[in-house]
């Protein structure tokens, strides 16, 4: 387990970066439900485009500028679930990024999902912040998360540590 000064290392610090170029956010994420309506052009621009936060954004949801992604055709779809993660393509072309206070159901297309281990990166970034995706697969969102659970059991660890020292701390001031 590796410590700072004052504990444990900031997950900026201790977590793998994967920013393609400095100053833009890498964010891994997987194809999603509604991924094949999208056309192949569409699906290459997704990936390769350096998306803005929009000054829209909040809890819900981060809305993302950049060049439009639209499916082949306008499609109406069923209500479904939406998670933390989810990357839906309203009519306008520009992405929504679910995020913490995700709305419960969703009926535009899905084109990809932002993994779990990564979704902390978004949430920590600011508006007007440059993202771009990076495509992975469900076994490369799953060994990333390993990282993440080490990271938080590190940190269980160290706070364990202070919070013996507070008791040692308050028996010997008693």
């Amino acid at each position: 387990m590796r410590h700072s000064l004052y504990g444990a290392l900031p997950p900026g610090q201790r977590l793998e970066q994967l920013d393609p170029e400095k100053g833009i956010i890498g964010l891994r994420a997987i194809p999603a439900t509604d991924y094949f309506r999208f056309p192949e052009h569409a699906r290459h621009r997704f990936w390769n485009t350096d998306w803005k936060i929009s000054p829209q954004s909040n809890r819900t949801g981060y809305r993302l500028k950049g060049e439009k992604v639209l499916p082949d055709k306008a499609v109406e779809l069923r209500s479904y679930g939406v998670v933390p993660g989810i990357i839906q393509v309203p009519p306008s072309g520009e992405p929504i990024v679910q995020m913490a206070d995700a709305n419960t159901a969703g009926g535009y297309p899905r084109i990809a999902s932002v993994i779990e281990a990564d979704l902390w990166r978004l949430g920590q970034a600011p508006v007007g912040a440059r993202i771009r995706f990076i495509p992975c697969d469900h076994a490369e969102g799953i060994a990333a998360m390993r990282a993440v659970t080490s990271y938080l059991c590190d940190l269980m660890q160290v706070t364990g540590l202070y919070q013996g020292e507070r008791n040692t701390l308050s028996r010997a001031i008693s």
